[in-house]
């Protein structure tokens, strides 16, 4: 049965984003052209202005349309491991020192659209609405578990949560620019530190391969 012309129109939409989403990733936001977002999608660059209007308006689709985030991924490696120390070194080992080919392509690009906040008030304000939901859910972990008395109240658990995240994304550059600057056991305690838990990096591994 052929496809109707709003099924051809969204099909070509997804398949604009994901492309953008992939190209922006690997090579940077400024460095990807329209006509090369268009081609990697198998669609014309006259295609792109008709569903986006610009380049800017594809990014902006782009974080409205994309659910994932670096939040959203930090939230799940907390849900998925038992111990505090389990969900310390889960986010250590998936985040930083051995992350999957996707999420090292999410943090790339999580990346180029924190750079692009920093110059762009739009883009920005996208974000924050973007991650929001993420964010609470994390403060809302955290403050369980400093009710619970598993780490010190060492400030809101919205400061933390938003500490925690910014260590996540300056330890996983530093990673990939030198990955023998820091490891799993390193990056545990750190984090564990910050939470004011010891002895964290002493729980053993736990990657996606033995859950």
């Amino acid at each position: 049965m052929p496809r109707t012309q709003q099924e051809r129109r969204a099909d070509t939409r997804e398949r604009l984003l994901a492309a953008a989403a992939q190209l922006f990733a690997d090579h940077g936001i400024d460095a990807v052209s329209v006509d090369v977002v268009a081609e990697a999608a198998g669609r014309t660059s006259g295609a792109v202005y008709d569903h986006f209007g610009s380049k800017q308006g594809m990014l902006l689709a782009l974080l409205d349309e994309w659910e994932q985030s670096l939040v959203t991924v930090i939230a799940a490696e907390f849900e998925l491991a038992a111990s505090v120390g389990d969900r310390l070194r889960a986010v250590a080992t998936n985040l930083i020192v051995h992350p999957s080919d996707e999420t090292r392509r999410l943090l790339l690009l999580e990346h180029e659209l924190e750079l692009r906040a920093g110059r762009d008030p739009v883009v920005a304000a996208v974000l924050r609405h973007r991650a929001a939901e993420a964010h609470a859910r994390m403060a809302r972990g955290l403050a369980a578990w400093m009710a619970e008395g598993l780490i010190e109240p060492v400030a809101s658990p919205d400061t933390v949560a938003t500490m925690f995240r910014a260590l996540v994304v300056g330890l996983e550059i530093q990673h990939r620019i030198d990955p023998t600057s820091v490891d799993t056991d390193a990056i545990t305690a750190t984090f564990g530190r910050l939470l004011g838990v010891d002895d964290v990096a002493a729980t053993g591994p736990r990657t996606r391969e033995n859950r």
